[in-house]
């Protein structure tokens, strides 16, 4: 009687899915992140004023030639916000208030918030990025901040907010797009946006970008200077772009 032959067909199969989720994980969370430069390298800062000084100061030259801005953060990450609003006001130090501050309304920051931040105008950026592009190119030669959430500034996801109108104005910003630092492997549940493989929201670039980063450098941390009372804000910021800046900030 003639031996079956062994089919390995399902066996291989099985093997080159395996292989492939394995390469989609290293692409997702290790291949944006590889397009970063350090500009901080990871340091111990008092509080979210000197952070904010930190960065205005080692881009003051860039700053300073510059008239239009973008800042995106992550919603509900509080001390982001703060953050934010203290970069605003170590850019305008320099360079004077500015003219125009356009808020997104997905931010939906409050009227109080808002005010503090000193609102001009306040449109839903991914809805009406053609109107956005309009007010920005009339006004081209005043002052200009974009205050949105990071995955709308970030120049790792293509066709966001920050893409579309660029592309539309053919003007450059400088962008800021902060993001939380899991100083800990168990502080990543708290991360709002996940490195996922099977993403539909088509945020993971930024997420996986802000993770990899965190785990690549997370050797190196201190942890009893992070123990100390009060204890410090833990920060950094990479180049990710000609223009693009990503800013990690502990909790």
């Amino acid at each position: 009687m003639q031996k079956q032959k062994a089919n390995y067909k399902p066996l291989l199969f099985t093997l080159f899915l395996a292989i492939a989720a394995a390469a989609a994980v290293i692409f997702f969370a290790g291949g944006e992140a590889q397009k970063t430069l350090p500009k901080i390298k990871l340091s111990y800062f008092k509080d979210n004023n000197e952070f904010a000084s930190s960065i205005e100061q080692s881009l003051h030259a860039e700053i300073g030639k510059q008239k239009y801005f973008w800042i995106g953060y992550e919603p509900e990450k509080e001390n982001q916000y703060d953050l934010t609003n203290l970069l605003k006001q170590e850019i305008e130090k320099q360079n004077g208030a500015f003219d125009i501050v356009l808020i997104d309304q997905e931010l939906m920051l409050g009227e109080e918030k808002e005010k503090f931040l000193g609102k001009t105008h306040e449109i839903p950026l991914k809805e009406n990025f053609n109107e956005v592009s309009e007010l920005i190119k009339a006004n081209k030669d005043k002052k200009i901040l974009v205050i949105t959430a990071a995955i709308y500034s970030s120049n790792f996801i293509q066709n966001n907010p920050h893409a579309k109108i660029k592309d539309l104005t053919q003007i450059q910003p400088i962008a800021f797009s902060l993001g939380y630092f899991p100083a800990l492997q168990e502080d990543e549940v708290n991360s709002l946006f996940r490195c996922d493989t099977e993403d539909k929201t088509g945020t993971s670039p930024w997420g996986c970008a802000v993770l990899n980063k965190a785990r690549t450098i997370r050797r190196r941390i201190d942890l009893a200077k992070l123990k100390a009372t009060p204890a410090p804000r833990l920060g950094l910021m990479d180049i990710s772009g000609d223009h693009d800046y990503m800013v990690l900030v502990g909790k």
